[in-house]
């Protein structure tokens, strides 16, 4: 009798896991259907009614929509905390969809500590379990250097390990430009017109016009006789010849002091080929104890801002925006990108007797909420004579790697430090308000070896929001980045 009752308890136990399971395989069907109708589900509670009983059946599936739920406050309150243990629980069950979400949650840091490492792991993970997203996701961190070494060629590799519409989106790029592969116009095209996203479609439109373009110029050109020559041009050969001295003594205000005129180099995400050059004029007003009055004219734009003078770099503490065309238009609705100037690091050069003031320009594209590509400056006094050949610009204006790297764009409740020492330093690390005296230790005085560090701190939320810096001592050498902080 015993085993008897043994045996239909447990057979009972079984018909009902399976019923169970049915039950959630409808629901779910349900609430798949009224997501991909894009139901006002605010209004309503069918949803969260259909999975949360699945999920704390531990429903892979369902644990990984209750997440989402949790982390976008549908039809309940956002908890970024449940949605990590959710997603989490689901990732670890081998569901694809919510490792690619997890590594999202690793990437930026939400219910967790920021990891670019655990990202990559999880985006890893679930590429080899199908997800097209995170092969994409993968492929575009290589491509912009986002948490990562920027490398071209490994961003194709995960590129073509995906069919997401705009992994393909950007192979056909890759191509366009040369980014990792040979420069190939037809085969770019062919990725973009048979790519069903208008950005493709945006792109390839462009590259047809650009081709047309070219066309027309080399009909005409076969058609004049006489051929002018550029009689200014340098050989490349001359360029090592030239000797540009760089001023090792800290820059001082009254060093910057004064009207210049000059270029804007943007180079690409690997900052090593320039993609544009535009002209900039800038006037810097030095009379203040440490502030810094500019007026600038960019790529035709006048633009007026306030600055701080602190370890020989210039902080722009003001909206300092400027908009340029996309150079490869991929958006209809996102033909120009505005760039705000967060940092200005200079330093002087002399050349064929004129002094310039070359360095760096640290930029934010708020709709993107990343920082933009590396760009450049040179800047020569206005009244000197301009010696600028494509060659000498060049020359002047090359890109140095961004030794702090900061994520996210702008922070809030925590911060991520991320740099690489070549050799062995003595490091200190510290946040500083820029408008208060505030000093948040990241890093004490400490040794580290040659390699990269890591480092996401914990931020009060009681931190006014405002300009902040990141500043690193390591050895005798003192480096800073800005950043923004929101609520």
């Amino acid at each position: 009798m015993k085993k008897f009752m043994y045996l239909f308890f447990h057979f009972s136990l079984v018909v009902f896991a399976l019923n169970a399971q049915e039950d959630c395989e409808k629901n779910l069907e349900k609430a798949n259907s009224i997501l991909l109708k894009k139901s006002p589900f605010g209004q309503q509670n069918t949803l969260f009614a259909l999975v949360e009983p699945c999920a704390l059946q531990g429903d892979a599936k369902a644990e990984n929509y209750l997440g989402m739920f949790y982390l976008n406050g549908i039809q309940t309150k956002k908890d970024i905390n449940k949605a990590f243990y959710y997603i989490s629980s689901a990732a670890h069950k081998a569901y694809p969809e919510a490792q690619y979400n997890l590594g999202r949650l690793y990437k930026y840091g939400m219910g967790c500590e920021l990891s670019f490492a655990k990202a990559m792991e999880w985006f890893e993970k679930a590429t080899e379990n199908g997800s097209q997203r995170a092969a994409y996701t993968l492929g575009y961190m290589y491509f912009k250097g986002y948490g990562v070494t920027q490398d071209y060629q490994k961003a194709v590799y995960w590129f073509n390990q995906s069919t997401d519409v705009m992994a393909v989106h950007f192979l056909g790029l890759c191509y366009y430009l040369g980014y990792g592969v040979p420069a190939d116009e037809n085969k770019a095209l062919e990725f973009l017109l048979n790519n069903n996203t208008v950005n493709s479609k945006t792109l390839a439109k462009y590259i047809q016009a650009q081709q047309k373009e070219k066309n027309e110029v080399a009909i005409e050109a076969t058609m004049q006789t006489n051929i002018e020559v550029d009689s200014t041009y340098i050989q490349p050969e001359v360029i090592s010849e030239i000797n540009i001295e760089t001023y090792q003594e800290t820059l001082t205000k009254e060093m910057v002091a004064g009207e210049w005129i000059g270029k804007l180099v943007q180079y690409d995400w690997s900052g090593k080929t320039i993609e544009r050059i535009v002209p900039i004029s800038i006037n810097f007003d030095a009379s203040g104890n440490t502030a810094i009055g500019i007026k600038a004219s960019i790529n035709g734009q006048e633009k007026t801002a306030s600055a701080q003078w602190q370890d020989g770099n210039i902080y722009i503490d003001t909206n300092l925006s400027f908009a340029m065309d996309r150079l490869y238009p991929d958006n209809p609705n996102e033909l120009s990108l505005d760039y705000t100037v967060f940092t200005l690091v200079l330093q002087q050069k002399e050349l064929l007797g004129t002094t310039y003031l070359t360095g760096t320009v640290d930029t934010f594209i708020e709709s993107w909420t990343e920082y933009g590509q590396p760009m450049s400056l040179v800047l020569r006094p206005k009244d000197s004579v301009d010696a600028l050949d494509t060659e000498i610009l060049e020359a002047l204006a090359a890109q140095e790697n961004q030794f702090i790297k900061l994520y996210p764009v702008p922070f809030n409740n925590s911060l991520t430090v991320q740099y690489q020492l070549e050799t062995a330093s003595e490091v200190f690390v510290e946040l500083v308000g820029l408008h208060t005296a505030q000093h948040i230790s990241i890093l004490p005085n400490t040794t580290q070896q040659a390699g990269e560090y890591t480092y996401t701190i914990p931020i009060d939320s009681s931190l006014p929001e405002g300009y902040y810096v990141v500043r690193i001592i390591a050895g005798n050498q003192i480096y800073t980045r800005m950043i923004v902080k929101s609520n």
